[in-house]
C-alpha cells in the first residue's frame, strides 16, 4: 500500500495556486491580459458606435494587485479613470450645474451655439473641431450602458469552463 507525505494536501494545493498565477498572470498573453485587451476592444466598440472618445479612460489602467493567502488567489485590476463606470454601467439623463460655469468644446452645436462662442484652438491656437462653450448649466442625455467589463468578465468566466 502506498502512503502519502503529511505535506502533500499542502504542496499540491501550492502547485495548484503556482499553475493559476501563471496562466492569468505570469505568462506571456496570459489570461488577465487577454481579458484587459477584450474589455479594451468592447469598449472602443462602443466609443465608435456612440461618437466617444475612450481612449484617455482606456490609458488609465492600473497594474493588476495579486494575492495569495491559504488557498485562494486574487487578482484585481482595474482603471484609474473615473468615467470607466460611466462608460460600464451608463447613466441617465440628468441636470449639470456649472461652478460658476461650465466649459467643453462642443463637436456638433446647433447654429445659436456657433453664432454665440468660437470655435475651439489648441493650446497653441490652432482651430479645432467644435466650439467653446461656456454655459451656467445643461441638461445631459445619459450614456448607454457599454457592458465592456461584465461582457468580458463573462466571456472569462465561459473559457474557464470549458
Amino acid at each position: 500500500m502506498a502512503t502519502l507525505d503529511s505535506s502533500f494536501e499542502t504542496d499540491l494545493r501550492e502547485a495548484v495556486l503556482d499553475e493559476a498565477e501563471r496562466e492569468f498572470v505570469g505568462r506571456r498573453a496570459n489570461l488577465v491580459y487577454q481579458f484587459v485587451e477584450l474589455v479594451h476592444t468592447r469598449l472602443r466598440a462602443y466609443g465608435e458606435r456612440h461618437g466617444y472618445d475612450v481612449a484617455s479612460t482606456i490609458d488609465s489602467l492600473g497594474e493588476p494587485q495579486v494575492e495569495r493567502t491559504g488557498d485562494r488567489l486574487t487578482i484585481t485590476i482595474g482603471w484609474r479613470s473615473e468615467q470607466m463606470a460611466r462608460w460600464e454601467f451608463g447613466t441617465s439623463d440628468h441636470h449639470v450645474d456649472g461652478d460658476p460655469v461650465l466649459s467643453f468644446v462642443w463637436e456638433d452645436p446647433p447654429q445659436w451655439i456657433r453664432e454665440e462662442f468660437d470655435q475651439a484652438r489648441t493650446s497653441g491656437g490652432q482651430f479645432q473641431s467644435g466650439w467653446r462653450v461656456f454655459l451656467p448649466d445643461v441638461d445631459v442625455s445619459g450614456l448607454p450602458e457599454s457592458r465592456a467589463i461584465r461582457d468580458a468578465l463573462n466571456a472569462l468566466r465561459r473559457l474557464l469552463e470549458t
